[in-house]
């Protein structure tokens, strides 16, 4: 165990020691003159008494990842190089993700599918969809966006920058698929017409301004998010997350807009008496586009309200059988079940239009089922795209770079081949060993004072974090091993150098103090020399109670005051 102390009144960290050589004038029988016998004398002063636990061993940095590419494919290109420092989220290297753009793409049009097959089974006189109108699944990219963006600023939150980063780009993704699926030559073709008045052709008209809004608005949100990525790749994560909301907020208006332009059932006016009837149900022609749109089934929920009908006649039977129940309980009753009544009718009047066409309760189950599995395999296909890239976990140094462009991955080895070895340098741990006479003496969270042999003069502070419950012995010598967290220096240090640290065990601030060699006696009866006559070198027996000692000092509860005097062997 060492230690060391520090005085509160002193610029030197050792007390004050007075030497005293007595000469003795006399000689022996042959006339030499005796040794001179020295003598020393302490102060009693007070400081700091700081004990503290020796452990040796050497530097690591535990935030070090072997990167890997998740499925095999040809290097595109690797976007790092050895020694260059990068940020969590930061794009390292990429696969040619060809073939996976092609399963997304494919599953993409398997939801289509699915969401279409609900609409296949309604008769097409019925049918009012314009023959441009974008897919259905337009504006369900756009929410798969927005969940995304939500786990992103969560992530954000957390400092969880690569999981944030991977949310970031399956959100771009989603939001190119759905500008695509806007984006289409006939589409285009669709949006603007000229009118040639007396032979004068005059400016385009706009057919649909709420489309051309809408790629608009995706363009924008598009390169928001690229923005927001490139902050993230530069370690900007403040910027970052503030640009993230704003992105939010205007993605919900783009949703709004891409939602009320795609996936709808809607009935045509021009199919008559259809419409007729639907119109004296309460369906309200659209102005513009004079379609009328027309719920999905909604049969589980009709049946709940049924459920409650029959719940609330059974208490009304149960009251009108009760003493008890009075006018007033069986009026409330009755308006709670007609209420129930009425929103049940109110959902199946809604729905008979497309019972009445085919669609029964087990079909609709089954077309909702294959939607979940559809949107299931898109969500894999975006996980297989995202395998293609590797991102950084966290900031760091690039180490190794193990790829390079048009590097073959096989299935065999490209789970075992290291693409980027990135290494945390700000993150430095010291593993080291405590010998078992110390080991209850440490506890986790007590400070620590690091030297390293290669810098003998600079001192680091850190941390203990672990302690093994088991002890290894070596020569017969049995030792725990610890890990010490350093604290954040502006010096880079490296992983496997040799270090020393001085746990501090316990620190007594401004107390009286004495050199251990001053202290005479046994436990209990402890007793110093104390000086009355410095002249006559006189003293006194005087006992003392003791409290904390290290090698060189021992603190004094009682028995000694400050600027007294002992005597040292």
């Amino acid at each position: 165990m060492e230690s060391y102390v520090r005085l509160n009144n002193k610029l030197a960290a050792t007390i004050t020691i007075l030497l005293l050589l007595a000469t003795m004038g006399t000689v022996n029988c042959r006339g030499e003159p005796e040794e001179t016998a020295e003598i020393q004398i302490a102060t009693v002063e007070r400081g700091d008494l700081v004990v503290t636990v020796t452990a040796d061993g050497n530097l690591v940095m535990p935030r070090e990842v072997k990167l890997k590419f998740g499925t095999p494919g040809t290097v595109k290109e690797a976007y790092v190089e050895e020694g260059q420092k990068v940020k969590a989220g930061a794009l390292l290297a990429k696969l040619d993700d060809t073939a996976q753009q092609l399963a997304l793409k494919s599953a993409q049009y398997n939801v289509e599918l699915a969401l279409n097959e609900l609409v296949e089974k309604i008769h097409p006189a019925l049918m009012g969809y314009p023959g441009l109108y974008p897919d259905t699944s337009a504006a369900l990219r756009v929410e798969q966006a927005q969940e995304e963006l939500r786990k992103a600023e969560e992530f954000l939150k957390q400092s969880q920058y690569l999981e944030a980063a991977a949310e970031l780009r399956l959100a771009q993704h989603d939001l190119e698929a759905s500008y695509k699926i806007f984006n289409v030559p006939q589409i285009q073709k669709s949006l603007y017409s000229s009118a040639d008045f007396l032979g004068t052709l005059v400016a385009p008209i706009e057919n649909y301004p709420d489309v051309s809004r809408a790629i608009e608005r995706l363009e924008q949100d598009i390169d928001r998010l690229a923005e927001i990525q490139r902050q993230l790749g530069q370690g900007d994560y403040q910027q970052a997350q503030a640009e993230l909301a704003v992105a939010q907020d205007k993605l919900q208006q783009t949703y709004q807009l891409v939602k009320s332009l795609s996936g709808r059932i809607r009935v045509s006016q021009r199919i008559g008496e259809c419409c007729w009837q639907l119109m004296s149900q309460g369906y309200a022609v659209d102005a513009a586009t004079g379609l009328m749109p027309v719920p999905y089934p909604d049969t589980s929920t009709a049946l709940d309200w049924l459920r409650q009908v029959e719940q609330s006649l059974q208490e009304i039977q149960a009251c009108k059988q009760s003493d008890s129940c009075d006018a007033l309980e069986m009026s409330t009753l009755l308006r709670m079940a007609q209420h129930g009544i009425d929103m049940s009718q109110d959902i199946l009047s809604n729905n008979e239009l497309i019972f009445r066409s085919g669609v029964n309760l087990k079909a609709l189950r089954a077309y909702n089922l294959n939607i979940q599995l559809a949107e299931n395999e898109l969500r894999n296909a975006k996980e297989e795209l995202m395998k293609t890239e590797i991102l950084a976990p966290f900031d760091g140094t690039v180490v190794d770079v193990g790829v390079k462009e048009n590097d073959q991955l096989s299935a065999f080895d490209y789970s075992a081949k290291t693409a980027i070895h990135l290494v945390d340098t700000s993150t430095v741990k010291m593993d080291g060993m405590v010998d078992e006479i110390d080991i209850f003496n440490i506890k986790e969270g007590q400070e620590a004072i690091i030297t390293i042999d290669a810098m003998p003069e600079q001192e680091f502070t850190g941390k203990v974090t672990f302690i093994s419950p088991f002890g290894t012995q070596l020569a017969g010598v049995v030792e725990f091993p610890i890990t010490i967290s350093l604290d954040p220096s502006e010096i880079e240090l490296k992983g496997g150098l040799t270090a020393t640290a001085d746990i501090i065990v316990e620190k007594h601030e401004n107390v009286l103090l004495i050199p251990n060699r001053a202290i005479k006696g046994s436990p209990g009866d402890y007793w110093v020399e104390v000086v009355i006559d410095e002249e006559t070198l006189a003293t006194e027996k005087r006992p003392v109670e003791l409290g904390a000692q290290n090698e060189d000092f021992t603190e004094v509860l009682s028995g000694l005051s400050e600027g007294e005097k002992v005597l040292i062997d």
